[in-house]
């Protein structure tokens, strides 16, 4: 099994956020499901696509997270990895809050029937 490698840990979010492509006269909605300060994992983002750029939005706790972001993955199952750019440092300190509060995701997913030594 090969290792993920990461160069910030990612945060199980389960938030609802918009997206407005470039040249879109509206915003979409998404669920954020994984978030990092460097981007995040959207579900069900069937209609954008690779390298598409877009604006990124998402509330948390009455304050708004704004950034330009790119598709930098699509999967298969309509999952879509955007990748922040160009994060201004109040939206990037409001990213590092949001991740602080958040559940930090394992890099492996935990077998069900774990041993542990007594």
């Amino acid at each position: 099994m090969a290792t993920e490698r990461r160069r910030v840990p990612r945060f199980s979010a389960h938030v609802k956020a918009t997206i407005k492509p470039a040249g879109a006269s509206s915003a979409i909605d998404v669920m954020v499901e994984d978030l990092c300060v460097l981007g995040c994992l959207l579900e069900d983002a069937t209609t954008l696509e690779i390298h598409q750029e877009c604006d990124f939005a998402m509330t948390w706790k009455g304050r708004g997270v704004h950034t330009r972001a790119v598709v930098a993955w699509r999967g298969e199952q309509g999952q879509v990895g955007l990748e922040f750019h160009n994060t201004d440092p109040a939206n990037q300190q409001l990213l590092r809050e949001v991740c602080a509060e958040l559940l930090t995701k394992p890099l492996i997913r935990l077998s069900d029937h774990h041993s542990q030594s007594d």
